[in-house]
């Protein structure tokens, strides 16, 4: 297969953390491109959408990556706007066009779409493990007895999804729209472990952790997880 073009739109402030999430991305897609038959490594370039706020090209990538993020996609920062306003025009315009949407991606990409996102009682962190749905089943045959395990890291939630999207598993933890060319993930597939424990560690005061709390989740980030397989079955999707 040739070589894929991923851009990945770099939603979250930039932290010392960013230059570890940039390499979680490289090295997930590296992974799931190398278990694959005759599949190249894909090309990833990175986006600013904050403060440059500059987007892809969509006529030099194969798949847009929204990241994860910390602003509310329900608020009316200018560049979250502008943002949901780059979505809607690609689906009107470029309509093949393959995005996946992970964690904050997930939640503006549904509110792009009509979508509800809202706080939760709590933060759900660490390696979880999340049902799939008869159709999620289908995308993701590899799963065994229909369940995932993926890392996450967030306080938002969807509470009511945009129309159109169809959920791949349950809570609102993973979309698919019906043109098959949209897959949003409430976790990170990204994620290692070693990212996610510093992220644990580094929790902002917001997420309400104390130490006791922090130690267990840094101990539940270094669980298995099925985040490569998960990228293998996108890179394909991306092909199909």
């Amino acid at each position: 297969m040739s070589n894929l073009k991923v851009a990945v739109l770099m939603n979250g402030f930039t932290s010392p953390n960013t230059p570890m999430i940039r390499d979680s991305f490289i090295s997930a897609l590296e992974a799931a491109a190398s278990s694959i038959d005759s599949f190249e490594t894909p090309t990833i370039d990175f986006y600013d959408p904050i403060v440059a706020q500059i987007h892809p090209d969509l006529s030099a990538y194969d798949l847009i990556v929204l990241s994860g993020g910390t602003v509310d996609p329900m608020g009316s920062d200018p560049w979250v706007l502008k943002l949901q306003t780059y979505l809607n025009t690609t689906v009107a315009e470029h309509p093949k066009q393959k995005i996946v949407g992970i964690c904050w991606g997930h939640q503006t990409t549904s509110v792009s779409f009509g979508g509800k996102v809202g706080n939760m009682d709590g933060p759900e962190i660490g390696v979880h493990q999340i049902t799939l749905t008869p159709e999620g089943k289908k995308m993701f045959p590899f799963a065994q007895d229909g369940k995932l395990n993926i890392h996450e890291f967030h306080r938002r939630e969807i509470k009511s999804p945009a129309k159109g999207f169809v959920p791949l598993a349950e809570g609102s933890q993973s979309f698919i729209n019906e043109a098959n060319t949209i897959i949003t993930f409430q976790g990170h597939p990204e994620l290692n472990a070693a990212l996610a424990k510093n992220f644990v560690e580094t929790t902002p005061a917001y997420m309400g952790l104390d130490d006791e709390k922090k130690a267990g989740l840094v101990a539940s980030a270094g669980l298995e997880h099925d985040g490569v397989k998960i990228w293998e079955r996108i890179l394909r999707w991306v092909k199909e």
